[in-house]
């Protein structure tokens, strides 16, 4: 074949060679960085939550800047909602509530960003093939199941060894250890999740298609391959719409138990972890009904070996 017209197959290869190696631009940089923004990002929001409750500890006091800041805002939420909300306990700490909205605040810039340049990758590189070794998968999955156990650990054993401390522990100093552990926890789960999954290229490339325009999906490509590519797309978008009704759902059940005086509890966040679960069973299910309908073979017999490296 002529080198002077580059096929779309030679594109394809220069972009694996760059997604394969070990530069600046390479893909599996790239996915560890995202597993260190989504973990940051997720863990200062739960942060935040548990800094508020240490600064409920500090001594009622009156600040008249800090109280016309809350009242403000009750009266707002008031209008907004026929007083069926008001904000809890901040009257006398207004610190606590401040704090928390920062790091919701934090978390979600932080996130954001991370699915910005997500997004931008994404585009670059639309399709990557196997380059992982059989070996580099199997560790890769190890240490998925090693941050799980650790992240479980640490949100399950404190709250039970807080609860056996004697009466007269402060409730702020309890919700406050229990909520920094919870966040070490979901630091490491959602870190070793996604550590794991950055071995999948057919998640990847299955997400990727969110970037295409579906009108022109596959033009340069055979009418088995088209077909392929647009039937996948609408798995894409499937999914993608999961993702959305799912956070949808988790952060309208979160503020609910947090701020509704007859729902709240403690436990504000278990509609949140409750959603994610069920949002990444469904997604998997998806995923995996692509793969078995449009590219059985994608990753048959272990990877590639880094043949393109």
């Amino acid at each position: 074949m002529s080198t002077a017209q580059p096929t779309q197959g030679n594109r394809q290869g220069r972009m694996q060679r760059v997604a394969a190696g070990n530069d600046a631009f390479g893909y599996d940089r790239h996915a560890r960085n995202q597993a260190l923004r989504m973990a940051n990002g997720v863990a200062v929001i739960i942060l935040g939550f548990s800094l508020g409750s240490f600064l409920a500890l500090l001594p009622e006091r009156s600040n008249t800047d800090l109280q016309e800041v809350v009242h403000g805002l009750d009266r707002l939420i008031g209008l907004m909602t026929k007083d069926l909300v008001e904000l809890p306990a901040v009257q006398h700490h207004p610190e606590t509530f401040i704090v928390e909205v920062l790091g919701v605040l934090v978390g979600y810039v932080i996130l954001k960003h991370m699915r910005q340049d997500a997004d931008d990758y994404r585009s670059a590189f639309r399709r990557i093939e196997p380059f992982y070794t059989a070996g580099q998968r199997r560790r890769s999955k190890l240490a998925w199941a090693a941050f799980d156990i650790i992240g479980i650990a640490m949100a399950v054993l404190v709250p039970f060894l807080m609860s056996l401390l004697p009466a007269g522990v402060p409730d702020a100093l309890v919700a406050g250890v229990n909520r920094l552990a919870l966040a070490g926890g979901v630091w490491c789960i959602v870190y070793g999740t996604m550590l794991g999954m950055r071995t999948d290229l057919f998640r990847y490339n299955f997400h990727a298609l969110r970037q295409e325009n579906v009108y022109e999906l596959g033009l340069r490509e055979s009418d088995s391959l088209r077909e392929t590519r647009l039937g996948e797309k609408r798995l894409c978008d499937l999914s993608d719409s999961i993702t959305h009704v799912g956070i949808m759902i988790g952060v309208i059940g979160a503020l609910a138990l947090y701020f509704l005086p007859t729902m709240r509890t403690a436990y504000f966040w278990v509609p949140i972890v409750v959603t994610v679960v069920v949002t990444m069973l469904l997604q998997w299910a998806v995923m995996s009904y692509a793969k078995r309908t449009y590219e059985p073979d994608f990753d048959a017999d272990g990877a590639v070996a880094g043949a393109l490296a």
